[in-house]
């Protein structure tokens, strides 16, 4: 990777829960002030944090921080929470959507729809700022309703913290609740997004500036997410007083690295160049402060844009000048690293104890790994098919029974036409380190002979992948069935249901009410995620008083048809099976109360 400092940031999250006590501000704060930021400032909560925010449009975008709004899934760290409300001033809640979300820089854009106009705030110039210009905090911190804090801008140049871009620091208390929300200057204007304090340090806050948070603003509106340009693989350097003298050279930024067979190895770059112009326009950077503000401007280029590096080559005295021409590609995922979440899925299978993620560069420089095409061990839990065939984290898996799996898709492919099969045993192959081993993972087939039809919506269907994958680990004979097919519910022993919004379409088609009913009249399992749970409502002869839970949002449909609706994460009534589907964790516990009775049912 082109910057390894990326995945070394300590958690944001972890260190908001140190932040200090409030403190009174060091001047009044005006009252005009007060008024003309407070509707603009927001609160923001859900299932597990709470926040704030502040609005940036008339129709409902707001700007918080990614770790204000990162959901709890531990397999998928690109989810966001699932439940997100937002507070307004005058105490209106409105659910939110994340449009996108970062941990590095700490950054979220949301967007509620209020159906009237709100009052969004006014942007400084946060490239602009001096250290000792006043400023104003404002959020909902330690619970409290909303809170303003004053101080003053006590360095504008903060690197070593280990985050992506240099952030602000403020003597104006930020607290835990803090987070996400406004850093305004004395005329109400928006310098940065608030993000966190320093652990044992009084009234030391730190800010992101909010040019950079609209950077990533206008990558969340196109992308989703912040998407990254690069040139793989190199690392730079500023040129520091001692180093530049060492280098005999003036100016420039130093290429300290250069991978070997890398994209920036084929372009030319070399580790000791000197890059003295970036387009044309003069480079340099002999501060840790401008070197990641050049960083960052070549990391924000579209992907596939071409950039053109002049660099001197060479010893003191007898350098050349070489131009070198390249085109920047879209950065690989971020993967997991201390306490940096990473991007990048993990795809388990929790029957077996087993999960793996995608291998990208970065992965194989931190944790020195092998250049072995393959997949990385993410989890091996002891005691599971994975941990007694002696398998171990950053494992790279090869081979599943002498077939290639280069990825995750063909690893998963060809993992699960065994595992389809009810092989006792699956060889795997193993590198690790420089050693390369071959092992056997021997699934233990709790669903072994018992028949699974799994109804799948036309669109918008959650959880099939998941469902899908721990079925199949599980031993189940596994049918997976579309809307409006006709099949013989005599030859399944549990009728599943996947859910999603597309779920809602399943409620009044013929072939899936017929199948439901004619299951649960010969005394077969019936089951459904989220809202196909309604289809249960609908097509279960007696189903008044019979426990129930679905979506919140489609408690009314479970209610009217007079079944008791009961919302708890996962419901069982005899040989009917529900659950809210809310996330991974609870769908996984809803497949183990599923495979208890399955089995009882056999």
């Amino acid at each position: 990777m082109k910057r390894l400092q990326y995945l070394l940031v300590a958690s944001l999250g972890a260190a908001v829960a140190h932040a200090q006590q409030p403190a009174p501000a060091s001047e009044d704060i005006p009252d005009d002030i007060v008024r003309k930021v407070d509707p603009s400032v927001v609160a923001i909560q859900h299932e597990t944090a709470a926040g704030s925010g502040f609005i940036i449009t008339p129709d409902g975008y707001l700007l918080s921080n990614g770790h204000v709004v990162r959901g709890s899934d531990e397999e998928d760290p690109t989810q966001p929470a699932k439940s997100i409300t937002v507070i307004l001033n005058d105490e209106q809640k409105f659910p939110a959507k994340v449009v996108g979300f970062s941990l590095d820089p700490d950054v979220a854009l949301l967007k509620i729809d209020p159906g009237h106009s709100l009052r969004p705030v006014e942007f400084a110039d946060s490239r602009h700022v001096q250290i000792g210009q006043r400023c104003f905090a404002v959020g909902m911190p330690l619970g409290l309703k909303r809170t303003f804090t004053g101080g003053i801008l006590s360095n504008v140049d903060r690197t070593d913290l280990g985050t992506e871009t240099k952030v602000f620091q403020t003597d104006a208390a930020i607290n835990p609740g803090n987070s996400g929300g406004p850093l305004f200057d004395h005329n109400g204007r928006v310098l940065g997004i608030n993000t966190y304090a320093r652990s044992g340090a009084n009234n030391l806050g730190f800010t992101i500036p909010i040019h950079v948070a609209l950077t990533l603003k206008d990558h969340f509106l196109a992308h989703g997410r912040f998407v990254r340009s690069d040139l793989p693989c190199y690392t730079t350097c500023e040129l520091y007083a001692e180093l530049a003298r060492a280098l005999q050279a003036e100016r420039g930024v130093l290429v300290s690295a250069v991978l070997p067979r890398s994209a920036a190895d084929k372009a030319g770059l070399r580790a000791g160049d000197i890059i003295v112009a970036t387009d044309g326009q003069s480079t340099s950077a002999r501060t840790r402060a401008e070197l990641l503000d050049y960083n960052w401007g070549v990391n924000t280029r579209k992907p596939g844009s071409q950039i053109s590096f002049t660099v001197l080559r060479g010893s003191p005295g007898a350098r050349q000048t070489h131009t070198i021409q390249a085109q920047l590609q879209t950065m690989e995922l971020l993967p997991r690293y201390g306490f940096h979440a990473g991007e990048i899925v993990e795809h388990r299978y929790d029957v077996l104890g087993l999960g793996v993620r995608q291998v990208v560069t970065a992965s194989r420089i931190l944790h020195r790994l092998p250049e072995a095409d393959g997949v990385l061990v993410s989890t091996a839990r002891q005691g599971d098919p994975a941990g007694k065939a002696g398998l171990k984290g950053n494992d790279i898996l090869t081979h599943v029974a002498g077939k290639p799996t280069p990825d995750v898709a063909a690893f998963q492919r060809e993992l699960e036409v065994h595992l389809a099969r009810g092989a006792k045993a699956i060889e795997l192959t193993v590198v690790r380190g420089r050693s390369t081993r071959v092992t056997a993972l021997a699934p233990f087939y709790g669903l072994r002979n018992i028949r699974i039809a799994l109804v799948i919506p036309a669109r918008d269907a959650e959880h099939v992948d998941l469902l899908r994958r721990e079925l199949l680990a599980g031993g189940a004979t596994l049918a997976v069935v579309a809307p409006n097919t006709p099949t013989d519910g005599s030859r399944h022993d549990v009728i599943l249901l996947a859910g999603g919004p597309g779920a809602r379409d399943l409620w009044t088609d013929a072939e899936t009410l017929r199948l439901v009913k004619e299951a649960h009249a010969a005394g077969k399992v019936v089951a459904a995620v989220g809202p196909s749970a309604v289809v249960l409502a609908n097509a279960i002869v007696g189903i008044e008083g019979k426990k129930l839970t679905t979506t919140k949002a489609d408690s009314a449909e479970i209610i009217r048809r007079k079944a008791n609706y009961t919302g708890k994460p996962v419901e069982t009534d005899g040989k009917v099976v529900t659950t809210t589907g809310f996330d991974r964790a609870t769908v996984r516990d809803f497949l183990k109360t599923l495979d208890r009775i399955a089995r009882a049912n056999r």
